[in-house]
């Protein structure tokens, strides 16, 4: 695929192009990482452990996310000239004095915006204060573990959604339209997932396959979604907003990490006791109710609040 020749193409459909080339790709490569990962099933513990290996199958769908994600990745860095990222810092990433402290900054205004509304949520009985923590020892571990995930995952999808695809809109569009259909993207590709479950043994369609289970099942299932969906279109809102109002990714990764890292650690101190009224407080995901996208409202005009000191209240449509 030449992006040299999509010169007359607006940026925002070339990433679309993009994605459906690097899914293509992603499905032709599949059943070569299967045939791999075959070969060193059950043998090696490893990944038996990570693929969650049980009496000789795992869930390929999982597999073919990560394929997914280092294609992507790959392509990223080989067409980065036609996709007009010259360097880090057209993607906000720049290296300035004070990159840390808006890192730091994100990270602790979601981490205490979240501690504030899953307060309230045990306040009132959804939510129950629990500890489950088996060992000192396992719990520390387990958290630099869950950190440093949190850390990977908000630098990766902050660099992807916020970093590129959400510049590559502001070229042809406007800024709240770039934000709302880069948010509305980010959202669905979260439910863009299918469980597979395979065995060893040759299965030449089977990314295809994965593929069209996780069209399906957004289809199928979207109006059980739905809730979730706004959440995380609105979680794309306050970090496209976070990124602009910075003119940088610094910021939004932060939020980012931290918010991963507090869901991640969840189960160690609360348990979802349920409730009747879930259309206001949503289930165990948070930000699937009425209140939950209130908080996330109210973090947006935090991000405003704490941007506005900082960076004299300056949106830009570009952050390089």
């Amino acid at each position: 695929m030449n992006l040299h020749l999509l010169t007359d193409i607006k940026q925002y459909k070339k990433v679309f192009l993009l994605y459906f080339f690097i899914l293509f790709l992603s499905c032709l490569i599949a059943p070569v990482i299967k045939e791999c990962l075959d070969a060193f099933l059950p043998s090696n513990a490893f990944l038996t452990h990570i693929l969650k290996c049980k009496h000789g199958s795992y869930d390929f769908g999982k597999v073919l996310r990560r394929i997914i994600l280092v294609v992507a990745v790959l392509i990223a860095f080989f067409f980065r000239k036609p996709l007009k990222i010259s360097s880090f810092s057209t993607i906000g990433m720049k290296n300035y004095e004070g990159w840390l402290s808006q890192l730091q900054m994100g990270f602790m205004l979601s981490v205490g915006v979240f501690i504030v509304y899953t307060a309230f949520l045990c306040s009132t009985g959804v939510w129950i204060l629990e500890m489950n923590i088996k060992s000192i020892g396992s719990f520390i571990i387990n958290l630099f573990e869950t950190l440093l995930i949190a850390g990977v995952v908000g630098c990766i999808e902050e660099t992807l959604f916020r970093g590129f695809i959400l510049q590559s809109f502001l070229q042809d569009m406007r800024v709240v339209s770039a934000v709302c259909v880069s948010s509305l993207f980010y959202s669905l590709l979260h439910f863009l997932k299918a469980k597979i479950l395979v065995a060893p043994g040759l299965q030449p369609c089977i990314g295809f396959i994965v593929c069209y289970q996780s069209f399906k099942n957004i289809f199928v299932h979207l109006p059980t979604i739905l809730p979730s969906l706004i959440g995380l279109f609105l979680i794309g809102v306050v970090l496209s907003y976070a990124c602009l109002r910075t003119r940088s990714l610094y910021f939004s990764i932060g939020l980012h990490a931290g918010w991963v890292f507090l869901i991640k650690t969840n189960d160690s101190f609360l348990r979802y006791a349920g409730t009747n009224y879930q259309w206001l407080y949503g289930d165990k995901d948070l930000i699937t109710g009425l209140l939950g996208w209130i908080m996330l409202v109210v973090t947006l005009f935090l991000v405003y609040l704490v941007t506005k000191t900082s960076f004299d209240g300056k949106n830009t449509a570009r952050i390089g």
